[in-house]
């Protein structure tokens, strides 16, 4: 089995990479969907609650989390940061490893995931596609999202790491997502031919 690993800063257009990549029929397991559904299971509100209900005022509400008055936390404090990603990146990563075992008749399987250098995972991947924008068109998606301010913004922004020389060697496809739809998916499906070969 090939792991391809798709990454890339916030509002750079892994999502559209990652559509494009599933409408050619390829399995992609979508890290930031995983760990909205994980933000929804008992078991982690309650770890949630128990670790940060003290620090921020209104947490729950009707036994769901506030992601908002969460992010807005966790992304301006380094340890709670941290003490989120200690309760959520081992059931992501159990959930990773039940999608290999789902598709391990798949010659290709593709990986979205944020965070991949910063994690240092990428020896886990045979190829990496990385996913980059004009700093303006980042800035104009971003703030369209929900619950997004420019102050967030920056603060996410400040935790993905500049890519190092030894980083960027490690990439197998750059891919501008500025482009349009056509030119995307041909670049894809060029450099999928190239390695299927």
């Amino acid at each position: 089995m090939i792991k391809i690993g798709i990454t890339g800063n916030i509002g750079s257009g892994k999502s559209t990479v990652s559509n494009i990549i599933k409408n050619l029929g390829y399995k992609v397991f979508d890290s930031d969907h995983e760990v909205s559904k994980l933000l929804e299971n008992q078991e982690i509100i309650r770890l949630i609650k128990e670790e940060f209900n003290s620090q921020i005022k209104g947490l729950i509400k009707r036994n769901k989390i506030d992601r908002s008055k969460l992010g807005d936390f966790v992304f301006s404090n380094t340890n709670g940061l941290k003490k989120l990603e200690n309760i959520i990146h081992p059931k992501v990563w159990k959930e990773k490893e039940k999608f290999f075992t789902e598709n391990i008749k798949e010659q290709i399987v593709f990986l979205d995931i944020p965070l991949l250098f910063e994690n240092k995972l990428q020896r886990n991947f045979n190829y990496i596609i990385y996913t980059f924008v004009a700093k303006r068109i980042q800035k104009e998606r971003v703030l369209k999202r929900k619950n997004m301010s420019e102050k967030r913004l920056n603060q996410i922004i400040s935790k993905q790491n500049k890519l190092s020389d030894h980083q960027r060697a490690k990439i197998s496809l750059r891919i501008n997502t500025n482009k349009n739809i056509v030119q995307i998916k041909k670049k894809i499906v060029d450099f999928l031919s190239s390695i299927s070969s």
